[in-house]
């Protein structure tokens, strides 16, 4: 059972609205309109960026020739690396691991870079929302969905959609095979 709050705690709570909390940070902001990202997202690939950062500080921090060391570090930088947060497999790569880092891997923003998708993020967004867009024989609906290495070059459009883009632009082919 809980205490029942004091005077000047409720007045306290008042004033603070947790549910509609709006970021003050200005980097936070800039980095939400930059990638189309929402609060709750940022604020678990903040959380990711930490974890891995302290992890990276813990394992910097034991001997160099421990064998535990060299294999949780090795495991670490595979992972960071095969997801293409990190370009080098190198530790001291891991401790500099942003929210940019994940943002620049997800769908939407890998279309816009990778010149498969030349319009604004907003709607290459709605786009992967509605189910035009596949990594492999996966429809993908999820924007947040991070593309890893492997993933890179088998990101496509829908059959359906990609006819629809073909026939406006004039280059649509009648004939299948």
């Amino acid at each position: 059972m809980v205490r029942k709050l004091r005077f000047h705690e409720q007045k306290l709570l008042r004033k603070v609205n947790f549910i509609q909390w709006e970021p003050n940070n200005l980097n936070e902001l800039r980095m939400m309109k930059k990638y189309g990202v929402d609060r709750n997202e940022y604020a678990k690939y903040h959380k990711m960026c930490s974890e891995t950062r302290k992890v990276a500080e813990k394992l910097s921090t034991l001997e160099t020739d421990d064998s535990f060391r060299n294999e949780c570090t090795a495991q670490l930088l595979e992972k960071l690396y095969s997801m293409g947060i990190i370009n080098t497999k190198r530790l001291k790569h891991c401790k500099e691991v942003s929210v940019s880092s994940f943002c620049r891997r997800r769908l939407p923003v890998f279309m816009k870079k990778s010149g498969m998708f030349n319009g604004p993020l907003e709607v290459a967004v709605k786009y992967v929302k509605h189910g035009h867009v596949r990594v492999g024989p996966h429809v993908v609906y999820d924007p947040a969905f991070l593309v890893t290495r492997d993933q890179e070059d088998f990101i496509a459009w829908t059959d359906k959609f990609r006819e629809n883009i073909d026939t406006y632009n004039e280059k649509r082919d009648d004939y299948k095979d």
